[in-house]
């Protein structure tokens, strides 16, 4: 089976050598990549590639993206490592906001449980904000 995520995933643990943590998993479903940064107040990114779709999580509820392509995963990941997240927080809520290396913006929320239905106006607005930190 081949994983087109498996050369990034390289490319990061020899790029993050000592700065971060990158496991990558392999099994009969897929590749599961984990990079965990050594520094205190950087957000972890964990992708997994199965089948023809990759899933990438960065984030508490909120961003998990889904079916992205390659081209995405570089560029959150990159944006990650950068330090360009923030992660805002509301009652069994988040969203993810990457900003990307040409500016734009890409947010993703979460939501846990059946209690997270229940409406929360203009939340992002007033709820708690993390700005995460880059890897070094």
């Amino acid at each position: 089976m081949s994983y087109e995520s498996e050369e990034l995933a390289g490319r990061l643990a020899v790029e993050l050598q000592g700065v971060a943590d990158v496991e990558i998993g392999r099994s009969s479903d897929g590749l599961t990549v984990r990079v965990t940064p050594r520094r205190a107040g950087a957000l972890p990114i964990v992708w997994s590639e199965l089948g023809d779709g990759i899933v990438l999580e960065a984030g508490t509820l909120g961003g998990r993206w889904e079916s992205v392509d390659l081209a995405f995963l570089r560029e959150v990941v990159g944006s990650v490592v950068a330090g360009r997240v923030t992660e805002v927080f509301a009652y069994r809520r988040s969203r993810v906001t990457v900003t990307m290396p040409d500016g734009s913006a890409e947010s993703e929320t979460g939501y846990d449980g059946l209690a997270a239905c229940l409406p929360i106006p203009l939340w992002p607005r007033w709820s708690r904000t993390t700005r995460y930190l880059p890897y070094r």
